[in-house]
């Protein structure tokens, strides 16, 4: 192998090492940042390239970061609050109850905006219910493990409920027309099936829940 493809690889494998390590708590963006940096100034990325990369991913990073900010606007107003005490309410007690309006409060966030932004505005949603429902560690997995499958999985029948899938097809120069004539079906019949064995496997897990006032 040359040597640009050494430093490549050294440089990709120091930076994910720092990532994970962390040291005295550096947050991500700067080995990340750095190691961009490292092979960009030795010249192992042209500028072409460097432009090509960013009309392919530039409105798919624009979206991500739009997704980060609406959460944090909706945090400020206190929806992540309501939307868990709503989900409360409708389970009426009911464990089983409450593991479908899980499902189906995932499934819409993924339709209306995309995985990603899925996961963002759900989690701190069944963080907040989950703990003011008092259950134990243990009794919480069923509901955030089925959610977070189901949040990433509605992003498959139709491709602008995923990033990934925007990049792909503006790579591949497919619209997202052809995209969804062609997994709309199969994805959502996947979807189902994956929904429904996860209520069989999980469904004795399920805990009766509290009906309990939000603090």
């Amino acid at each position: 192998m040359s040597i640009e493809i050494w430093i490549t690889i050294i440089v990709f494998f120091l930076t994910m090492i720092v990532i994970f390590w962390r040291p005295r708590g550096l947050n991500e963006a700067w080995p990340a940042a750095i190691g961009a940096g490292i092979i960009l100034i030795t010249g192992l990325v042209s500028k072409p390239d460097v432009m090509d990369i960013i009309s392919k991913i530039g409105g798919a990073s624009i979206t991500i970061l739009a997704t980060i900010v609406m959460a944090v606007i909706l945090e400020s107003f206190g929806f992540f609050h309501w939307s868990a005490a709503k989900l409360a309410n409708l389970a009426k007690g009911s464990g089983r109850r409450l593991y479908w309006y899980i499902q189906l409060l995932c499934f819409l966030m993924t339709l209306l905006f995309n995985n990603d932004g899925s996961i963002l505005i759900t989690t701190p949603i069944l963080i907040l219910l989950l703990k003011n429902l008092q259950l134990k560690p243990h009794q919480q997995i069923p509901y955030l493990l089925s959610g977070a499958l189901i949040a990433t999985a509605s992003s498959a029948p139709i491709g602008v409920s995923n990033i990934v899938n925007l990049i792909a097809l503006n790579i591949v120069h497919m619209t997202l027309y052809m995209h969804t004539a062609m997994m709309f079906v199969p994805a959502t019949l996947g979807l189902l099936f994956m929904s429904w064995l996860m209520y069989t496997v999980l469904k004795k897990k399920l805990p009766s829940v509290k009906r309990t006032k939000f603090c």
